[in-house]
């Protein structure tokens, strides 16, 4: 069976329509089988491909290699949906009802007797089927509802299964030289939910309170849990992912990846990450992330050699949160705020939000005026307090690519 397109499967079907009207001797050589809804004076018979629609049978059949993506190596399958109907005007406008009914029946029986396609006009082994559709009146009626024209006598074809040619497949799955059957018991391993502590003092205060956030946040160097089953059994590996990332980076020892049970599994965050095949280092900059869980198992094969078996889980979101290192009172209503980043090449003037109480303060290229902020460094920010604040601890919050900082306060004198 070969690849063939839309148009040439149309046009196949419309040629044995052609052949059936010419061979009945019914009407002059001028009469037209076209791929249209006529309208008219343009006489003839119409056969219309209105509607297509991917076979689910083979829509999830494996590429021939390891291509990726390979979706894009399997051929297109698809199911066709014609309508087929006929035209006669007469020089006064005035249709010729009986002419249509018999270029109608014609056109019927020619597709009847060839419902089994198997060779194209231009030669290409196919294997199509033909299937006249049973539709009640008025679903039929509806198919026209849309149309400039008046309800007119037709019938509705699927033609199926047509096979788009895919991509030119670029490797090639090998021989299956031994096998084995092997059962894992645990299963994949999975990720139920995350979670993090946040340190804070109270203004006035000298004790630490601390607070549970769950999916985790958390600023650079603090630890996140992850919480979930299957985490045991294997060599574990734990993936990083950022849409700003081409591909997963890879938690390292740095990362102080710890099994603390077979249920919980600990992190700390730090600033940069490798990626996991490429090797390169990319900052953790403030935003959302994911993990996902690699447990790797190594099983022997009946002939004596290992085989590795790559067990991995969903993935589950945790956020790293912008820390802020110092807060200082520059007077007249200024404030230095020191913070991890502010500014960076994956970052955009608009990732960078600063909130005094609920209002928001403007971002400013130049010393800022009341209510305005200006990232003078990669690190540093000045910012001016709106005015008419009232003299007290006012909350400071700053939010870089949508992730909140932990909680900080400023003393407006």
């Amino acid at each position: 069976m070969e690849y063939t397109s839309l148009k040439e499967i149309t046009g196949s079907i419309i040629e044995i329509i052609q052949v059936a009207a010419d061979n009945s001797g019914n009407w002059n050589p001028k009469l037209k089988v076209l791929p249209e809804i006529l309208r008219d004076q343009n006489n003839g018979i119409g056969f219309y491909l209105f509607h297509t629609q991917e076979s689910n049978y083979y829509k999830n059949f494996p590429a021939p290699g390891n291509d990726s993506p390979p979706v894009s190596f399997t051929p297109m399958a698809l199911n066709l949906f014609y309508q087929l109907s006929a035209n006669s005007t007469k020089e006064n406008d005035k249709k010729d009802v009986y002419d249509e009914q018999e270029m109608m029946a014609v056109a019927m029986k020619a597709l009847h007797d060839n419902s089994h396609l198997k060779i194209t006009s231009s030669g290409k082994k196919i294997n199509l089927k033909i299937t006249l559709q049973t539709l009640t009146p008025s679903e039929s009626v509806q198919y026209w509802a849309a149309s400039e024209s008046s309800v007119r006598l037709s019938a509705y074809y699927e033609v199926s299964v047509v096979f788009l040619e895919p991509q030119k497949p670029l490797s090639y799955a090998g021989r299956v030289l031994s096998y084995g059957n092997f059962v894992f018991v645990r299963g994949a391993p999975q990720i139920t939910s995350s979670e993090s502590m946040v340190e804070y003092i109270l203004p006035g205060e000298v004790v630490p309170k601390n607070i549970k956030i769950s999916p985790a946040q958390a600023p650079i160097n603090n630890t996140i849990s992850f919480l979930g089953t299957g985490f045991n059994g294997g060599s574990l590996k734990i993936l990083l992912i950022s849409p700003l990332w081409p591909e997963p980076a890879v938690a390292d020892a740095a990362w102080s990846p710890t099994l603390i049970s077979e249920n919980q599994l600990d992190l700390t965050l730090q600033p940069t990450a490798k990626l996991l095949h490429s090797g390169s280092t990319r900052s953790v900059i403030p935003g959302l992330y994911a993990a996902r869980v690699n447990l790797t198992e190594i099983r022997s094969l009946p002939n004596g050699t290992a085989k590795t078996f790559d067990h991995i889980s969903n993935q589950f979101p945790f956020s790293v949160m912008p820390r802020i290192t110092s807060i200082s009172d520059e007077s007249g209503g200024f404030f230095k705020v020191k913070c991890e980043v502010f500014q960076h090449a994956d970052m955009t003037r608009d990732d960078v939000q600063i909130y005094i109480g609920e209002e928001m303060l403007t971002l400013s290229p130049s010393t800022p005026s009341s209510g305005g902020f200006q990232i003078t460094d990669p690190t540093t920010v000045m910012l001016k307090v709106p005015t008419g604040l009232q003299p007290g601890n006012v909350p400071l919050r700053i939010l870089i690519r949508g992730i909140e900082s932990e909680p900080k306060w400023i003393s407006i004198p």
